[in-house]
C-alpha cells in the first residue's frame, strides 16, 4: 500500500495513491507492506533502490545506515502492538531521497498514524499579531510552508521514542504489580500454588524480554541520530530547529536507557526473588515432610518392637498390654511434635 502525504498550504494531505499514480508534490511517501510493482513505481519516482525486506534485518550497522545515489538510507526498529497489549519491534527504513521522505515498513506502529494525522491537522506555530481590519501580520519566524522531508522525519522519530517511552512505562507498572504479587504471596501462612509461581515466572521473562527488545531498538536509534544530524548538515537542511530537536531526541534516548538500566536491574531482582520464594516454599514443604517422618519414627519402632514374632516376651501375656502398646505410640508421636513447637520449628 501507498500512502503519500501531498502538501496544502501549510498542512499535509494524505493520499492513498497507485503505482501509476503516485502524487509528484509528495513530501512523504509510506510504503506498508508494498507490493514488487508498487515498490518499482516508487524506485522509478524518486531514483532509489529501495532495500529488500531480508536487508532490513540485517544486524551490520553499515547495511542499515548508509548514504547512496544522493539518498540517506536509516533503518530502526520500531515497537508495534503497544494497545493491542501484545507489544513487538520490526524494522522500519526512512530514506531521504531529494525533497521527500520514504518509510519502508512491514508492520502497523501506533506512532505512524498518530504522526500522520497530526500532521494533516497541524497549523502553523507562532501565528502573528492582528492587525486592525482583521489583517494578520506575519509574525517572525512564521512559515507559511508545509514542513519539509526532514521536518517529517524528525517529527516521526520524536513520535517513535514517545511511543517506546510508553512501553517503558508499561513494563515498569507490570513489574510494580509483580513485585507486590510476589511480596503478598510470601506474607501467606499457607504456602502458594506452584501453579501461581509459575505465572509469575512467566510474568517476570516477558518484562525481561521486552525490556533487551526495547533496549535493542533504542540502540538502533541511538545509530540512527548521529548519521541522521550528518545528513541533515550534508543536505543544509533548510529547518532552524532540526538540529536542536535532534539533539534532544538524544537526550532523550540516553535518559530512556539510563531508565532501562533500572528496569532490567529490577527486572532481575524480582527474578532472583521469585526464584527464592519458590524454594522456600519448596523448602517448607519438604521441611513438613521431613518433621512427620520424625515424629513417626517412635511409634514405628514401638510398632516393630511388639511385632516381632519371638515365642518368649513378657508383655505377650499382659492384659492391658495391646491399649498400653497403643497408648505409647500415641505419646512417642505427640512428644516430638510438641518439641518441634516449642523450638518454633513448625
Amino acid at each position: 500500500m501507498i500512502e503519500a502525504y501531498v502538501p496544502t498550504g501549510a498542512r499535509m494531505r494524505a493520499v492513498r495513491a497507485s503505482p501509476d499514480a503516485i502524487p509528484a508534490e509528495a513530501v512523504w511517501i509510506d510504503l506498508l507492506d508494498p507490493r514488487p510493482d508498487e515498490i518499482a513505481a516508487v524506485e522509478q519516482l524518486c531514483g532509489i533502490d529501495v532495500p529488500t525486506r531480508e536487508e532490513m534485518v540485517e544486524i551490520e550497522v553499515s547495511s542499515r545506515l548508509y548514504s547512496q545515489d544522493d539518498a540517506d538510507f536509516m533503518t530502526a526498529s520500531v515497537v508495534f502492538g503497544l494497545d493491542s497489549g501484545k507489544p513487538s519491534f520490526a524494522p522500519v527504513t526512512f530514506m531521504l531521497a531529494g525533497r521527500r521522505l520514504i518509510t519502508l515498513r512491514y508492520s502497523e506502529p501506533k506512532s505512524f498514524a498518530i504522526y500522520a494525522a497530526k500532521l494533516c491537522r497541524e497549523t502553523p506555530r507562532h501565528a502573528g499579531a492582528i492587525q486592525p481590519g482583521g489583517a494578520e501580520k506575519p509574525a517572525a519566524g512564521r512559515s507559511d510552508r508545509p514542513p519539509s522531508a526532514e521536518t517529517v522525519l524528525i517529527g516521526l522519530l520524536e513520535t517513535v521514542i514517545d511511543r517506546v517511552a510508553d512501553l517503558l512505562e508499561m513494563i515498569s507498572a507490570a513489574l510494580d504489580s509483580i513485585g507486590e504479587d510476589v511480596f503478598s504471596s510470601s506474607a501467606r501462612k499457607k504456602p502458594a500454588a506452584t501453579r501461581n509461581f509459575r505465572s509469575l515466572l512467566q510474568r517476570v521473562g516477558a518484562a525481561g524480554d521486552l525490556t533487551s527488545r526495547a533496549r535493542e531498538s533504542l540502540a538502533t536509534i541511538d545509530r540512527l541520530l548521529p548519521f541522521l544530524q550528518l545528513a541533515l548538515d550534508r543536505r543544509k537542511s533548510g529547518a532552524k530547529d532540526a538540529r536542536p530537536r535532534v539533539k534532544a531526541m538524544g537526550r532523550d534516548v540516553q535518559s530512556l536507557n539510563d531508565f532501562l538500566s533500572f528496569l532490567s536491574n529490577k527486572t532481575t531482582f524480582l527474578l532472583d526473588t521469585t526464584v527464592g520464594m519458590i524454594s522456600i516454599e519448596q523448602n517448607a514443604i519438604i521441611k513438613i515432610f521431613s518433621v512427620v517422618a520424625v515424629a513417626f519414627l517412635p511409634p514405628t519402632l514401638i510398632a516393630s518392637i511388639y511385632g516381632m514374632n519371638f515365642r518368649f516376651m513378657p508383655e505377650l501375656g499382659w492384659t492391658f498390654g495391646y491399649p498400653l502398646a497403643l497408648a505409647l505410640m500415641i505419646m512417642s508421636a505427640i512428644v516430638p511434635m510438641l518439641f518441634f513447637r516449642y523450638k518454633d520449628w513448625l
